[in-house]
């Protein structure tokens, strides 16, 4: 019995200690592909919607909107290529539309000096844009906290002058009804624009500022009726259609 107790702790090492190899593999050399598409990779696509009330500066010659009913509504497609964890470049393509809802009174000079009930130019644009994006704190695979800056192009494809006049019987021309003019082919409006454009954001959320260069009239139409000109000061909010 004690020859037997000795021996089984002489075996008893090479039992608890010894394992056999079934299968061997360096991981190090295992091909792994990282992801290239998503918010915080190589290439990253995204919708987007964006609201926006047209600023007024206070310039003696811009022409008087009523604020709550101007504004800006763009459907929106974005593409961004990441250089660093940092800095990234981009494009982007959309449809905006764009309301100057244009006050009445005695000092309206534009587009004509007649005063109706409601009045407003309304511009149906396809707009391009390119911007520079840089990105700030540490972030997984999301959008995180972000800058863009850069500048913009449009095509008004569609521009239409709307008017509306309500008449009283009791006054000329002596009948009740309303009449509503949709004019097109407007000779004195700026089709193709451009300006420069900001936004600040964090993940889907983003406010943007939209400066525009050029001038909705046309250089001939102010030089015979007035420097005047819409406002060129956007500032909205702009929410990403992405996970």
């Amino acid at each position: 019995m004690k020859q037997l107790l000795i021996l089984s702790l002489l075996i008893l090492p090479f039992t608890v200690y010894s394992q056999t190899v079934i299968l061997h593999e360096d991981v190090s050399k295992l091909d792994v592909k990282m992801p290239t598409n998503g918010p915080n990779f190589k290439h990253f696509h995204q919708l987007y919607l964006n609201y926006s009330f047209l600023i007024p500066l206070d310039d003696a010659n811009e022409i008087e909107t009523d604020f709550w009913r101007s504004y800006i509504f763009v459907v929106g497609w974005r593409y961004k290529r990441k250089l660093t964890n940092w800095f990234s470049l981009g494009t982007g393509l959309s449809y905006s539309n764009e309301i100057h809802y244009i006050k009445q009174g005695t000092n309206k000079q534009i587009p004509n000096t007649i005063v109706h009930d409601k009045e407003k130019l309304k511009f149906n644009n396809a707009g391009i844009e390119v911007y520079m994006r840089f990105n700030f704190g540490k972030r997984g695979n999301v959008i995180g906290k972000f800058i863009d800056l850069g500048a913009y192009g449009e095509y008004a494809f569609s521009v239409k002058h709307f008017y509306q006049d309500n008449y009283d019987k009791s006054q000329p021309p002596y009948y009740s009804g309303t009449k509503k003019v949709n004019e097109t082919n407007l000779g004195y409006v700026n089709k193709v624009n451009y300006g420069l454009r900001a936004r600040i954001g964090v993940n889907r959320w983003v406010i943007t500022a939209s400066y525009r260069l050029s001038n909705l009239l046309t250089d001939d139409y102010r030089a015979i009726f007035g420097e005047y000109s819409f406002s060129k000061l956007s500032v909205g909010l702009e929410i990403g259609l992405h996970k």
